[in-house]
């Protein structure tokens, strides 16, 4: 199949009901429902929902304002909503060109992609690149919803084909605290934070764990409770458990120097104080308040689910003609694929992938993010990088899969993404 989903809002537009109709409006409205009262409830809720849900929540808020306005306003529209209305269309254009059976195994992906902890994440990736292939000329298929095969996507151009599949890792996936866990236990400590704001301290509970945060929250409660104790008037400067410890700090010592000011610089700079899998929330008035940090005294290892997922990937091909791995992150911002130290672990674990485990038939690797959108020249893009096998079983030429092996520079890479080059040559990689 080969399609065009354009960006004009009055072509979008008719896609809204009709996506809404695969789902069935039913469950889709109760679900957004759900997602709103949430994200009203708490700003730690609503973080959740703008990190994992914000595709459902633009399409609805786009319905909303077709009903209202019996059209699409450009103003109400940005860079995620245009891609969420673009998502959409290419559901119904796929579902629309599917055989039967291939159409009820789409829409029971859609109705676990409503439910879903992680959303239409996966799908999101699957059709986001379909959509890129199409616009480079490739015709489309999807053999794993058509059953014929295990894979995700087949493409093809002038008498070359090739296979591949998609996997879409959770920001969680390797890490000893779930961000989703621990935003819904400083939730629940709510009312003991607003009450610790009206003592005129200003402080940092610093919470360490000997293992993983439970996301059973009965397993939690020991934990809550003791924290809850450490925010009162009367609390000692520390405490100690059998499966962590609590200790109040000065925040001006610890963190006066912070820029509260540039939320990822003073993450950053939390992190240097306390350790990189350290988890930061709270708030300070002018005369007090307080911010719960949390960590693992275990380390976390992101890099083992990231490799299983890929040697995963490498199974479900024919293994009779070139294959790309594409890899989503949900934690990474399209500035973020600049950075030398995720280049460096993809290209490392992309060559253990390649050499030490024998996945030879994989041509590339793919990586990019989840919302991770640029617009240059009034097009938007889905920025990623590609790590090639230097030595693949069926060596080909890169323009016959050029969005995962035509190169461009890194400076014109970080020009494309408005994005400062971090050092040059970022994405030479020795090949051991």
């Amino acid at each position: 199949m080969r399609f065009n989903v354009f960006s004009d809002l009055e072509r979008l537009a008719p896609y809204i009901p009709l996506f809404f109709r695969l789902v069935d409006p039913d469950r889709w409205y109760r679900r957004v429902e759900q997602l709103d009262a949430e994200q009203k409830s708490s700003p730690y809720l609503w973080k959740i929902v703008s990190d994992y849900h914000w595709l459902e929540m633009a399409l609805s808020h786009q319905a909303d304002v077709l009903a209202k306005e019996r059209r699409l306003l450009p103003e109400r529209v940005d860079q995620l909503a245009l891609v969420a209305l673009q998502f959409a269309g290419a559901m119904v254009e796929i579902n629309a060109r599917l055989p039967e059976d291939a159409q009820r195994q789409l829409e029971g992906r859609l109705r676990d992609g409503l439910k879903a902890e992680s959303g239409f994440a996966a799908l999101y990736l699957e059709v986001g690149l379909a959509l890129r292939l199409m616009a480079e000329g490739y015709e489309v298929r999807f053999p794993d919803l058509e059953c014929s095969a295990n894979y995700d996507i087949e493409f093809s151009r002038n008498g070359f084909v090739g296979e591949v599949e998609c996997k879409s890792l959770s920001a969680d996936a390797g890490r000893h605290i779930h961000r989703k866990d621990f935003y819904r236990f400083i939730q629940a400590l709510s009312p003991q934070l607003e009450a610790h704001a009206d003592l005129e301290r200003q402080e940092i509970l610093v919470i360490t764990l000997k293992k993983r945060l439970p996301s059973n929250i009965s397993k939690q409660a020991e934990l809550r409770r003791a924290t809850a104790g450490m925010l009162e008037a009367n609390a000692p400067s520390s405490m100690r458990r059998a499966g962590f410890r609590i200790e109040r700090r000065d925040y001006n010592e610890c963190l006066g120097a912070a820029p509260c000011n540039d939320e990822r610089a003073f993450c950053r700079f939390c992190e240097d104080a306390f350790g990189p899998n350290s988890h930061i929330a709270g708030g300070l008035t002018e005369t007090g308040g307080c911010f719960v940090v949390m960590r693992c005294e275990r380390e976390d290892d992101t890099s083992k689910p990231w490799l299983d997922a890929m040697r995963k990937a490498a199974s479900q091909f024919s293994g009779h003609r070139p294959s790309f791995i594409a890899v989503q992150f949900q934690d990474i911002t399209a500035a973020d694929l600049m950075l030398p130290h995720l280049r460096r672990r993809a290209g490392i674990l992309s060559y253990a992938l390649f050499g030490h485990y024998g996945a030879d038939h994989v041509n590339a690797t793919y990586v990019c993010g989840f919302a991770a959108v640029v617009d240059k020249g009034g097009q938007l893009g889905t920025p990623a990088f590609a790590i090639p096998n230097p030595k693949p079983r069926f060596p080909i030429d890169p323009g016959q899969a050029a969005p995962f092996l035509v190169h461009i520079s890194d400076a014109d890479f970080a020009a494309a993404i408005g994005a400062p080059l971090p050092q040059p040559n970022i994405s030479y990689i020795p090949f051991p």
